[in-house]
């Protein structure tokens, strides 16, 4: 008898796992995409609503608008205030348990708008000509919406998972994260830890009229070293200028700064990102410059086209950018103190305490205070994941002409806080952005198409999909998960 059970679900049990994979691949088909198309650009429109600039930041009416999406759909949640009025959202979804999670992680703060500069309100959600606008339309309000509506299909369609979904929305990421993704890592890693893969953002993809040239996938970034220089002096009546004073003295190191050329430097992941971007040049000379760039620079003509382009020279150099100058407060008053703030990024594998010290060297004032704000060192993820693999997989479905390159981020993600756990950490765009809308990111109008949303969210949800979904496995639940 027992050994007739045992040869029983032997033949059965392939018979279900058959019927669990034509049940995934059903549920995909059932989904009715125009209907959850305008379903994301209807979210996005009112969080978009949702005003969490930073500072100071007020991300819980974040973490209270996704607690409401989530809710409804009977997906359980956890919010963890991180300081007053700072808040981060975790949910996650079960899988059977077959394979280690997947993070979706979007962080809920924006940058400061002046609405004086926007021809639509920076919160208004306003659809104009094809258009979303508001402050986080693609930084990155746009990504987190993606990324909820990929749980909330998921767990309407009961799709089979092979891993669970983690969807994590913080705090922070625009002064650096501690209070957002730095926090949660150091205060709850027991809820993240088993993770194999992360999902966020950190990559652009060249879009030309209706065809993706390439889709980025973000390996490596570059790292921040901010900065602020305080300068100290007698003060005194403006009519009597003193070379000495704290201005003066701080107005001649920003010089010395701007006039000061940090070396060029071919690191490895740039390196494979010029490469896989050479064919795509439109001339010759820049062709042979991008499949070896670390040949080019030492080329007169090859270099002075390798680093015309700004983001090229980003890339290939630390970079030194003054933000915030402070030297004083009244015209005719010299203040006691001159403060500036330096935005510089580093190339991975340089150190902060090293470049501090090239800083110093180059202000040549002693009695110039240097102060770290922020630094940490770089973080890579390998591509030869089957996370990368379905990013290429699904994106090529969709863009069979596109092509894939694995880019080095000049700004900064929350991503390396995960990273220090070992889970590996992507930036994806699943957004079709034509090139001058970039210009709103941290500037003016910032919008995003209405048609990109829609491809978008579908993008993503699949990706997700193919990575996550299994043959057999239980259909995605209601509950936390062991905890």
């Amino acid at each position: 008898m027992r050994k007739s059970l045992v040869l029983a679900l032997l033949f059965v049990l392939p018979w279900l796992q058959t019927i669990a994979a034509h049940r995934r691949v059903d549920n995909a088909a059932e989904l009715d995409w125009a209907k959850a198309g305008d379903e994301a650009v209807a979210v996005l429109a009112d969080y978009l609503r949702v005003d969490t600039t930073n500072p100071p930041g007020n991300e819980s009416r974040a973490a209270k608008f996704f607690a409401a999406l989530l809710e409804k759909e009977g997906i359980a949640y956890r919010v963890f205030e991180s300081a007053p009025g700072r808040s981060n959202l975790y949910a996650r979804i079960k899988g059977s348990g077959k394979k280690r999670p997947l993070i979706l992680l979007n962080h809920t703060d924006v940058v400061p708008a002046d609405s004086r500069f926007w021809s639509s309100g920076p919160f208004s959600g306003e659809v104009r000509a094809g258009y979303l606008y508001g402050r986080g339309a693609i930084d990155m309000k746009s990504l987190g919406i993606a990324q909820s509506m990929t749980i909330l299909l998921l767990k309407r369609q009961g799709v089979m998972l092979d891993r669970d979904v983690i969807f994590l929305a913080t705090a922070d990421e625009e002064a650096g994260g501690r209070e957002g993704a730095g926090w949660f890592v150091r205060n709850h890693p027991e809820l993240i830890r088993d993770a194999e893969f992360l999902l966020t953002e950190g990559s652009s993809n060249l879009v030309l009229g209706e065809r993706v040239v390439y889709y980025g996938i973000g390996t490596t970034e570059k790292t921040p070293c901010w900065l602020r220089l305080t300068a100290r002096g007698a003060p005194g009546h403006g009519s009597v200028p003193r070379r000495d004073s704290a201005p003066s003295r701080l107005l001649r190191a920003l010089g010395r700064l701007e006039a000061f050329e940090t070396p060029v430097k071919v690191t490895p992941a740039v390196a494979r990102y010029f490469a896989a971007i050479a064919e795509l040049q439109s001339d010759e000379d820049s062709r042979r410059a991008y499949a070896n760039v670390e040949a080019a620079i030492q080329d007169p003509k090859l270099r002075r086209l390798v680093l015309s382009g700004s983001q090229n020279s980003a890339l290939l150099r630390n970079t030194i950018q003054p933000t915030v100058v402070s030297i004083g407060s009244k015209t005719n008053v010299i203040a006691p103190i001159a403060t500036a703030e330096i935005d510089c990024r580093l190339l991975p594998g340089e150190r902060p305490e090293d470049f501090v010290a090239t800083i110093k060297a180059v202000v040549a004032d002693p009695t110039i205070e240097v102060e770290t704000l922020l630094a940490f060192p770089a973080s890579e993820s390998p591509a030869d994941t089957e996370l990368y693999q379905a990013i290429i997989g699904v994106s090529r479905a969709e863009s069979p002409s596109a092509r894939f390159v694995p880019t080095v981020l000049a700004g900064f993600t929350d991503s390396h806080f995960f990273r220090d756990l070992g889970i590996i950490c992507y930036g994806f765009s699943p957004f079709m952005i034509p090139q001058g809308d970039y210009n709103g990111v941290h500037g003016n109008d910032e919008r995003m198409p209405v048609e990109s949303i829609r491809r978008g969210t579908k993008l993503m949800y699949r990706i997700v999909q193919s990575l996550c979904a299994g043959g057999a496995g239980a259909p995605a639940s209601r509950g936390m998960g062991q905890e």
